[in-house]
């Protein structure tokens, strides 16, 4: 376990974060999460003993840092640094060897014991089959994995990780994390991390520290983080950009003035993609029926369509069809994306058929069987371009470009 008692961390003795109060227990994953230049490597460099706390104290299993050893320390605490120097011409198993150096003699000659250590790091991070290849020939999610593995070979009780994913492609930062918090809790360590990937660092950490403004606050869950509101206002997420607590994600949300609208009769998540593509060309879009709680209604909404719902676990009411209606006489086309069909919103085919016969130019996507259809697409692709063939035909104004 690690703990933090009123510790204060910066540079030259003027400080960037202050009165920081934490503790993170054996086999947690804790995520440090804020703004750029917030003070996360701070915080982090100072809790791993690379800084010295400009005041309050580090304890790790009890004992404070300021009485430890280097050697010590470097017994508990494992490290894995964005700067960190990276042997290239070694190979992995020599690189992870480098973590048993607070164990072995003056020349530095790995005993059994350091060699099973050696080995068993390897193991946990998934890359004993990388033993002999030397760093230089791996890529660069392979590279941070020795580079974890070297810090579990020194048998830490905390591991301490900056933004060990950054630059990673999706799999490989999805993988990384799931071997650090399967390790974390099989050898009982205390992992704190530092992620700018706030979206992953909400599903996968135990607990969050959040950095900003000078401050550090501890969270017990993300979910308690979201609930709060927190990734909106740590990001300053409005306008152009917004969080999603039900999706756990960040949309875009351009900013489109003018140009043609069109309404999507959706539902089901068959809307979701297609009010992302909307957004992305610089289309204006309303949207419905859409039940409260279906994902397509929080995506329609977070994108800033206007949106025509009915409640939930009800069927589409007369006047929800009514509002529907309404919206759609002033677009120039619209969209039906085959949602499935049930008894509470079978309305929506008959509404698309509906719209067809007021004389709006009707695109289906999908197989649905709809009477009036203009043009079918069978992909994304094809609807993007029936959209532009249906309002040329129609001499709608071309969609403008989101404006910022």
């Amino acid at each position: 376990m690690i703990e933090a008692v009123d510790l204060s961390a910066g540079y030259g003795g003027r400080p960037v974060i202050a009165g920081v109060n934490l503790s993170v227990r054996r086999g947690e994953f804790v995520a440090v999460i804020g703004p750029n230049a917030a003070g996360k490597t701070t915080l982090l460099k100072t809790l791993a003993n690379l800084l010295k706390p400009l005041g309050g104290v580090v304890y790790i299993s009890g004992t404070t840092t300021s009485r430890m050893a280097a050697r010590e320390i470097a017994r508990l605490v494992g490290s894995v640094l964005t700067e960190q120097p990276r042997p290239t011409q070694l190979t992995v198993f020599e690189v992870v060897s480098l973590g048993r150096y607070p164990y072995t003699n003056p020349m530095h000659t790995l005993t059994g014991r350091d060699r099973s250590e050696v080995w068993r790091a390897l193991a946990d991070a998934g890359i004993t089959h990388l033993s002999s290849r030397r760093l230089s020939e791996l890529s660069d999610g392979q590279r941070q994995k020795v580079m974890i593995a070297r810090a579990l070979a020194q048998e830490p009780r905390v591991l301490i990780l900056d933004e060990p994913v950054t630059y990673l492609d999706p799999k490989a930062r999805v993988e990384i994390l799931l071997t650090v918090k399967r390790v974390a809790r099989e050898r009982g360590i205390a992992v704190i991390a530092s992620l700018h990937e706030v979206e992953l660092a909400l599903r996968m950490a135990d607990r969050l520290i959040v950095v900003s403004g000078g401050r550090v606050a501890l969270y017990d869950s993300p979910e308690e983080f979201v609930a709060l509101g927190g990734p909106i206002h740590l990001y300053g997420l409005d306008g152009e950009s917004t969080f999603s607590p039900e999706l756990m994600s960040v949309e875009f949300r351009p900013r489109i003035e003018g140009g043609p609208r069109l309404f999507i009769v959706a539902g089901g998540g068959s809307g979701s993609l297609v009010y992302r593509m909307l957004a992305r060309l610089g289309y204006q879009f309303s949207t419905g029926v859409l039940h409260e709680g279906d994902i397509d209604y929080y995506v329609a909404s977070l994108l800033g369509g206007v949106v025509i719902t009915e409640q939930a676990f009800q069927p589409i009411s007369p006047e929800s069809v009514r509002r529907a209606l309404e919206e759609s006489r002033d677009c120039a086309a619209a969209i039906y994306t085959s949602p499935p069909i049930g008894p509470l919103n079978s309305a929506n085919h008959i509404l698309a058929e509906t719209i067809a016969q007021q004389g709006i130019p009707l695109i289906v996507l999908g197989p649905a069987e709809v009477k009036g259809v203009v043009a079918r697409a069978r992909s994304l692709a094809d609807l993007s371009k029936s959209i532009e063939m249906v309002l040329e035909n129609s001499r709608a104004v071309e969609p403008l470009s989101a404006k910022r």
